[in-house]
Parts: structure tokens; sequence; C-alpha cells
């Protein structure tokens, strides 16, 4: 019933578009294409909230009468003529590039890295596992089966969440102009508290926080190195809802005493808070992100220091780096962490959550968000 009843939600929210949602009378209209649900309740658990709420917010200020739709929306009442500017991603831009009399300029929005890009990669980790289980797990990848290439080619100009990994991976196929902005995330912790706390053997585990997509992200990689390792804990913290993946690593998930498997964890809770002092690394070796927020969550509420490959789109300048998406790749760069010593790691610890507090706070993606917009739309007079 519950599960009914969120996918009709779900559905309906697809569907409908939020006309002048800040009820102004300006004269040029922002059509922006993305998620609708942050404007009709306000929630921590994902960034897209946050991120859906700055655009708007910043395109009333720049004198656009917003409207909002989701980026998945059926196009058929949708009429691209009326609009100024559209912004975001989805099937709106194909519609506005099919039709003749559309004068909007455009401004794509890359929450990830280029689709060319992520779905090769994606799809490489998935045949890495085949060939070690001898099973296709392909719903733990993150493949994007609609392209939209409209949106990547033809647009005025694309703002990419993250670093310049995930911006580079939209200028090899696409001449225009491209700028990254820092991907923020939601505070929840007195990291001060949590800094001078850890426990005693925090340098001895390490946290892998995520969503869907367990291959894509890497988790399969730790639980083939940890299952091996029985002297260094893991901790799985995300909802672990891939039935495949689950029966596929059933033992390493839940009958291995150094893995420690949370499923979903809410991230103001105190069992979160425990985590955070358990660990003093956060490791991810994903092959494809647009400035991982997981990363960054548990970076600027936990002072985690960051074990992540290059692909994550991040970079503190005080990480350890995953070069390689295999067993011996996950070995290089855990042994570098456990080389640390402890003072080595209380400075890491708080050199990480410092240049993420600062970089990354939601403050600091909303000021460089705007910038970013306002130099896009500079480019176009």
């Amino acid at each position: 019933m519950i599960k009914t009843l969120k996918k009709y939600i779900s559905s309906y929210l697809n569907t409908i578009k939020i006309s002048n949602i800040f009820k102004s009378k300006y004269k040029k209209k922002a059509l922006l294409s993305y998620v609708t649900i942050p404007f009709i309740k306000n929630s921590y658990s994902h960034s897209y909230y946050f991120e859906a709420q700055s655009w708007a917010k910043i395109l009333a200020t720049l004198g656009y009468q917003v409207d909002v739709i989701h980026y998945d929306r059926r196009l058929k009442n949708i009429d691209t003529t009326q609009y100024d500017l559209i912004c975001g991603f989805g099937s709106v831009f194909q519609k506005h590039f099919e039709t003749p009399n559309s004068k909007a300029k455009t401004i794509y929005y890359a929450t990830g890295m280029h689709v060319y890009h992520q779905n090769l990669l994606s799809l490489k980790r998935v045949k890495d596992v085949y060939v070690k289980k001898n099973v296709w797990l392909g719903k733990s990848a993150r493949f994007v089966e609609k392209t939209w290439t409209h949106q990547t080619t033809l647009v005025n100009g694309i703002i990419a969440l993250g670093g310049n990994v995930c911006a580079d991976s939209y200028r090899k196929h696409y001449d225009g102009r491209v700028i990254s902005v820092p991907a923020p995330f939601h505070t929840t912790q007195n990291v001060k508290e949590i800094i001078n706390t850890k426990h005693k053997d925090s340098n001895k585990n390490f946290l892998w926080f995520g969503g869907s997509g367990f291959i894509h992200k890497g988790l399969d990689l730790l639980l083939d190195y940890f299952v091996k390792n029985v002297d260094l804990t893991l901790h799985v913290c995300g909802p672990i809802d891939d039935t495949s993946f689950v029966n596929a690593y059933k033992k390493e998930l839940y009958e291995t005493l150094n893995i420690i498997t949370y499923g979903f964890i809410d991230i103001k809770s105190e069992v979160f808070t425990n985590t955070l002092k358990s660990c003093a690394f956060v490791i991810f070796p994903s092959c494809s992100e647009g400035g991982s927020v997981s990363v960054l969550t548990a970076i600027g509420n936990g002072a985690l220091i960051p074990i992540i490959t290059k692909e994550t789109a991040i970079s503190t300048g005080s990480e350890i780096w995953i070069n390689n998406l295999d067993y011996h790749g996950i070995d290089e760069a855990i042994k570098n962490a456990l080389k640390l010593k402890d003072n080595e790691i209380f400075l890491l610890l708080k050199k990480n959550y410092e240049f993420v507090a600062l970089n990354n706070s939601k403050e600091n993606y909303y000021n460089k968000l705007k910038l970013s917009i306002l130099d896009v739309l500079g480019d176009m007079e």
C-alpha cells in the first residue's frame, strides 16, 4: 500500500508544472527543468532540494518569472516558445531545439559526468564483477538510458556540479563554455566534538556511504578487500535495496564480522554520529560522480579523510587517491592510509573538514552558482 502511494505521488510530481513559483510580475520568463518536490516540501535527504531551490531563487533575483517542471515530464502541454531562458536538464531541451520559433537561451545543469563517460565506465565495472562472480548485476550500475544529446551539444552553456574532472568530461564533447560549481552538503553534526572524541581505533575503520549503484560506487571492491583483511573494519551505510547484489554478496555484507552493514542511515541520527566517531576515513571508489555529496557529507559532518577516485570530482588537497578500480588499487590506497601517524591523521581530519566547510558550504554553492549563471548569460549577449 505504502509503495503504491509513493509511486502515485512520484508519478504526479513528474507531471505537474509549477507556474510562476514566486508569483512575480517580471516580463521575462525562465523554465527550470529539474525536480519539483523541493517546491512542495523541504528535506535534507538529498542535495537536490537545496540545489533546485537555489536555481529558482537566483533566476528570480535576475528578473525572471520562474516555472518549474520535472526533468522527465511528458511535454505535450509545454510551450517552449514562451520562455526567454531554459535551465536544467531533460526532455524539454530536445523539444526546444526541435521547435523552429523557440528562441530561449539555454543552460544545461550537469549533476554528473557526461553520460558517455558514465555509461561506459559503469558498464565496465559491471563486467568486472561478472568476471569475478559469474553473474550479471546490471542493476548495480548507474546506466543512463536517456542520453538527451541535444542538451549537451546545442545549449548556450553548461554548469557542471563538482570539480574540473566532471566539467572536463563535457569539454571533450562540447565546444562552448563549461563552468564548474562546488557541490553543497547538509550540516547536521557538531564536528569539533566528533574530532575530539574519535575512537582510539578509528584509524582502522573505514566508512562507505552511498546510494544506489553499488558496483558503480565501488562497494563490491571494498567487500572483496575487507573480507580478506579482517584486522580492518568497513562500515556500510546506504539503502541496501538491490536484491541481486545482496544475493551475490550476502556473505560479505551480513556474515563477515569486520563488515558492518547498517542499511539506510539518517544523517541526523545518533547512529550516524557514532559511526563518524568510529571512523577516520571515508572510502569511495566510484567510477563517475558529479562532486559526490555523500563523501562531502561524511567529511563535512565527521571530518573524515577521503580515500577517493578522481572520478568522484572532489579534491580537498588532502585526500588519498585510489588510482585503479581493482583490488590492488584499493590495497595501495588503504596501505597509504595506514602509514599515517596519529598526529598526521588529526591534522588531515582538520584540513579536510576546514576545506569542505568553506568550499562546499550552501552559501558558497549559491554564490558560485549565481556567478556562473551570470557568466553564461553574459556570454550570450
